[in-house]
């Protein structure tokens, strides 16, 4: 019987317990050669080899052993279209996977650069990518204070839904004019930058841009309560200089409440953004 193999060479040869054996053998997905009637010692043979391959492959795989077991019967097309398949999901979550990895960057950068600052309340100009924001509007019933906090926890549950992680970086949305009539700033809604492809096709109803251009920013260091003095610096500053920019005034965190608990070590940036026919027009900082 020395072409045949046991239960117990059979584990050792393929990494797989006597266990995992029996039960493939009690559902019939993978059963032994020969039994011995006398002993019920299960035997396998070499030829056997490959096919346990192919049930350990497809199990790697993700796929449910009923599904591995209907599979097993079918022609070598079947296969290679399962393995197609499989392929395509591969690649999604590869995609899927880097667009994490991106988020989780950003963030790290982010923070890195923060902690680096020495420009702390100084006016300067800058060049910004087009973003995609998920914005959350404010809702009535509540105190400015609880329409934020509310906010933001709702876009915490989209980016857990569709990223697995809250990973802070929530800003705010200001009108210029409005800060300027009311002497303090007034959030329009609450924002986080995202990356568009990791959310599905409901949640992309939520999704904003923010066109690309030139940025007039300030940066500031504390807590949020004392931010319009330097809401106000840069709008004076731009009105000095007779900058056309738009109404909107993004605050975006840098080092956030999720980086630190101090709020004395918070650092936001505000930014508007230049008209595009003013830009060449203008001597900006």
């Amino acid at each position: 019987m020395s072409k045949y193999f046991s239960i117990g060479e059979m584990s050792k040869l393929h990494k797989i317990s006597i266990q995992t054996l029996r039960y493939y053998d009690e559902i019939g997905l993978f059963k032994p050669i020969y039994v011995d009637k006398k002993s019920n010692y299960r035997y396998y043979s070499i030829e056997q080899f490959s096919k346990l391959d192919v049930v350990k492959y497809l199990k790697y795989l993700g796929m449910p052993l009923k599904e591995i077991k209907d599979k097993l019967e079918e022609n070598n097309e079947e296969i290679l279209k399962l393995l197609n398949n499989k392929i395509d999901v591969v690649d999604s979550k590869i995609k899927e996977l880097e667009l994490i990895k991106k988020v989780l960057n950003t963030k790290k950068e982010t923070i890195e650069t923060g902690l680096k600052v020495d420009d702390i309340g100084k006016i300067f100009k800058k060049h910004i990518p087009r973003r995609s924001i998920l914005s959350m509007e404010y809702e009535d019933g509540f105190s400015i204070e609880e329409k934020m906090e509310l906010s933001r926890r709702k876009i915490a549950n989209i980016l857990e839904e569709n990223v697995s992680v809250f990973y802070g970086g929530v800003g705010g949305l200001v009108s210029m004019e409005k800060v300027k009539s009311n002497q303090k700033v007034i959030y329009e809604n609450s924002f986080v930058t995202i990356e568009r492809d990791l959310f599905n096709k409901e949640n992309q109803k939520s999704i904003k841009t923010i066109p690309t251009g030139d940025f007039i920013c300030i940066k500031y260091k504390g807590s949020y309560c004392e931010n319009y003095k330097y809401f106000k610096q840069l709008i004076d500053y731009i009105e000095y200089k007779r900058i056309q920019v738009e109404d909107y005034m993004y605050e975006i965190p840098i080092i956030d409440p999720l980086s630190t608990n101090n709020k004395d070590e918070l650092i936001t940036e505000i930014q508007v953004l230049v008209k595009k026919r003013e830009i060449d027009l203008r001597c900006l900082v």
